[in-house]
């Protein structure tokens, strides 16, 4: 009876578990030996080894050669559309005019709105 097991065996029951045991596992490594017997070994194994280790390096070659093209175009393209979305700096009357020079604009055209005929001057400039 094991530690963790408080259910009680007969006596005998155990061995022949063990013995199960060591059959499967016996059974398991033939048929790993099974399938990982060497072939034949010829005087081209070496060359036919380094042959497949090539062919997966030149794949995994190409495919990083593809993959850095596209990390090299798509870093192109977005320098690229950072030079064109980003605008030019102009300097506006607008940001450059102070905190008071805003309000006392703001105060003429308040003004100037307030007088009618400032108002049909600017109408008649219009047309």
């Amino acid at each position: 009876m094991n530690s963790w097991d408080m259910s009680p065996r007969p006596r005998g029951t155990e061995r022949t578990e063990d013995g199960l045991q060591s059959d499967r596992l016996d059974s398991l490594f033939q048929a790993y030996r099974a399938a990982c017997e060497p072939g034949e070994v010829s005087p081209n194994f070496m060359p036919e080894l380094w042959q497949k280790i090539e062919q997966v390096q030149s794949t995994t070659f190409s495919f990083r050669k593809i993959a850095r093209g596209f990390l090299t175009a798509a870093a192109g393209l977005s320098l690229v559309l950072a030079t064109l979305v980003a605008p030019a700096p102009r300097s506006s009357a607008v940001y450059s005019a102070t905190y008071v020079e805003t309000l006392a604009a703001h105060d003429a055209e308040t003004t100037d709105q307030a007088r009618p005929d400032v108002v049909l001057e600017e109408l008649a400039e219009d047309l």
